[in-house]
Order: C-alpha cells, then structure tokens, then sequence
C-alpha cells in the first residue's frame, strides 16, 4: 500500500491587507506610500551594523601614544638613577681626600735696606743722553720712519754754457732757483757736468736704483761725499742726498733724503735727472 508523498502547503488566497498606522500617527502624504511590510529576513534576529573605521584608528593612536609616555618615563629614571650615582660618587671622593691642610703662617717682611751689588765690578748705569742743540739735525737710525714725498720727478737741467752753473732745489724739485733753496749746484769742466753740494748738504755716490731711504742714510754715514767736492756725473749713476737741515727749519719745511738717477747726459751738456724723495721725521 504506497503512502502519499507530502502534499505542499496550502495557502490563502485571501490577500493580507497592509498595516494599518498606530492610532495618533498622521496620515502619509499623499503620493506616498506607507510603511512597507518588513523584509524576509530581517528581524529582531538580525547582526549589529558593523562599527567605523574611525574607531579602530584612534585606539591605535591612544596605545601607541601610551607606549611613548612609558618610554619617557623609563628614561627619566634612568637619568635620574645615574645623576644620582655621580653625586654620591662624588661625595665618597671628598670623603676619602680629608680635610685641607692648615695654609702656613705668612712670612713676616724683612727690612729693606740699601741695595748689595752682587757683582762688585757692574758699572753704573749711564746718564741718559742729552737733548741735541737747536739746529742740529736727528741721528738717522734703522728705527727711523720715513713718510714719502714724491716719486720718479723728472728734471732737466741745462747751464747757458760750461762755464755756468745752475742751482737745483731737490725739495719740489726745481731748477734755476736762489742760493738760499739751493741743494746741489749744477756745472761744467771740458764739457764734463758736475754736481757740487750745497753747504750743510749731505750725500753719497754709494747709491743704486731702488734704494730705501734707510740704506741710503746707510750709504751717506758710511761713504759720504767731502764738502766742496765735485761730483762728475755718468749716466746711469746715483746720488743719495739729505737737504739742508737748517734752512729746512728756517722755512718751516720737513728735512729731506732724496733719491736722485742720471737719466742722460745730452751733447749741448743738458743733464736729465729722476728723483724720489721721503720726509726725515724730526720729532
């Protein structure tokens, strides 16, 4: 006898008629429907929304921020720990050093009396040397310190003959001027020019081009040209002079040491000369 097999479920055909609003609610507007029926399927029983991303993150934040304060608390501790290691250190050295010794009592002052040469042959000591006269020129010394006047002035100098003479002013320079300013004189003997100094003149031929005016204070003490003398001039030869001290100072000019080069001697007998000069302090 075969059983039926199970007969599917009947249903109503009766249509379930829709929810009616809770009593109080306000009728839906028109056009739109009303609340629709819940879906299969969703229910009391359905899962949680899941949470935000933004949760998660932020607790990241807050352990690693957590992380951070405990490194720094365990690092202060150390430094702590070591600050007071060194101290105590410290103290046990000035422990064991002790306390200082008592400072020695000053020694009383001895009387002063005269001074006892140990040495019974030392000399005394020299004077100091004496002022220098008024017009007497300062001592040229390696210590001297020259200011400089001017550089490569050229002069030409021409006698109306070989019989004249011709006085030359080193100081500007400049030819043709009186006696009284006069610091060489210009000449001639058989068609040979010459330069005789001025009185109270000083000079040398020990000279060479680029001179400094302290080897040539040198060239004039250790080799210097008599007065009255005549100098014959060579073309490419050198003259150191120093002015005239005392007509210097009469004028209220600088003492002078110059420089002077033969540039040239023409054949009408005029003489081309190059000086370089430099104040000689007085002070």
């Amino acid at each position: 006898m075969s059983h039926p097999g199970p007969q599917p479920e009947k249903r109503d055909p009766t249509p379930v008629p829709p929810l009616a609003p809770p009593a109080g609610a306000p009728p839906a507007p028109p056009g739109q429907a009303g609340p629709a029926p819940f879906a299969s399927g969703v229910g009391l029983g359905a899962p949680p929304p899941a949470a935000p991303r933004g949760s998660s993150r932020l607790g990241v934040v807050v352990i690693g921020v957590a992380v951070l304060a405990l490194l720094l608390a365990l690092g202060s501790a150390a430094v702590s720990w070591r600050a007071l290691d060194q101290a105590q250190t410290a103290r046990d050295i000035a422990s064991a050093r002790g306390p200082a010794a008592p400072s020695a009592p000053a020694a009383e002052p001895i009387p002063s009396g005269p001074a006892v040469s140990a040495d019974p042959e030392q000399t005394a000591a020299s004077p100091e040397e004496p002022p220098r006269s008024p017009g007497t020129p300062p001592e040229i010394t390696a210590e001297t310190v020259y200011k400089p006047k001017y550089e490569n002035q050229s002069l030409t100098l021409k006698t109306a003959d070989c019989f004249a003479k011709m006085q030359v002013d080193l100081d500007e320079p400049r030819a043709n001027v009186g006696s009284g300013k006069a610091d060489v004189e210009l000449g001639c003997r058989n068609n040979t020019p010459w330069f005789e100094l001025a009185p109270g003149v000083e000079g040398s031929e020990a000279a060479k081009a680029g001179m400094k005016p302290g080897e040539c204070g040198d060239a004039i003490r250790s080799a210097p040209i008599a007065a009255q003398t005549r100098v014959p001039l060579r073309k490419g030869s050198w003259l150191c002079v120093t002015t005239n001290f005392q007509t210097a100072s009469a004028q209220r000019d600088e003492w002078r040491m110059i420089l002077v080069e033969i540039v040239s001697i023409g054949n009408d007998g005029a003489v081309v000369i190059r000086a370089t000069a430099w104040d000689i302090p007085t002070d």
